[in-house]
């Protein structure tokens, strides 16, 4: 099984350099405890801009004047106000989708919120990668990008720990759960499955979705 959004095109956003890059950049942010918090804002700011241009009722979340070129760090600057990091950063996923849906608020727009979390090492509560899998498809499905928390890493090479990602696409197959996330302005494929088996901290799966989805068909 493979998923993808839509128009992954879509998340193709020019930073303060004036260049295109897949997804925004926390490094993009002017103050330092911004570049280094800003993981949370940053996919929120992503996220929200694609909704409002493939969800024709979520327009206003991001006009096109937001996603101008040298425009959109002013945008994840106003995103910043709602999806807030904290001393630890922002390390509660229901802040993130809460933060979300206060910001489409603002600009007049419904959006319902859904988390999976994904505890600490423990076989007994830790959902399975199936569980994961269907979580991830429903929201892909729906053309919404999914943000993953993760607190640890595991056995990942290219993914951060205690980090914010949008992911965009999945690809199953034998004994593999392959996500395209979009981490500092780069696209990247890691393998959820794995990090399912060798992450100690866990995380969680948050997606932010128009509310009512739009009835199929």
């Amino acid at each position: 099984m493979s998923l993808t959004l839509t128009h992954p095109e879509y998340l193709t956003l020019t930073g303060p350099d004036g260049q295109p890059h897949p997804g925004a950049d926390q490094d993009w942010y002017r103050d330092p405890w911004q570049r280094r918090a800003g993981c949370g804002p940053t996919t929120a700011s992503a996220i929200l801009a694609y909704l409002s241009r493939v969800h024709p009722a979520l327009a206003p979340l991001a006009p096109a004047g937001d996603r101008a070129d040298g425009e959109f760090l002013d945008y994840m600057e106003a995103i910043w106000s709602y999806v807030t990091p904290g001393a630890r950063g922002l390390d509660n996923p229901e802040s993130f989708t809460l933060g979300c849906r206060s910001f489409a608020l603002s600009r007049g727009c419904l959006l319902d919120g859904q988390v999976l979390k994904i505890p600490r090492r423990d076989k007994g509560t830790r959902p399975t990668a199936e569980a994961c899998r269907d979580f991830l498809a429903a929201a892909l499905a729906a053309d919404c990008p999914v943000a993953f928390l993760n607190y640890s890493s595991g056995d990942l090479p290219n993914l951060d720990s205690w980090h914010w990602v949008p992911l965009i696409a999945l690809t199953e197959g034998e004994e593999v759960l392959l996500c395209t996330i979009l981490d500092g302005g780069e696209e990247k494929v890691i393998d959820l499955a794995l990090w399912l088996e060798t992450s100690t901290l866990g995380g969680a799966l948050a997606v932010v979705t128009p509310d009512p989805l739009p009835e199929e068909g």
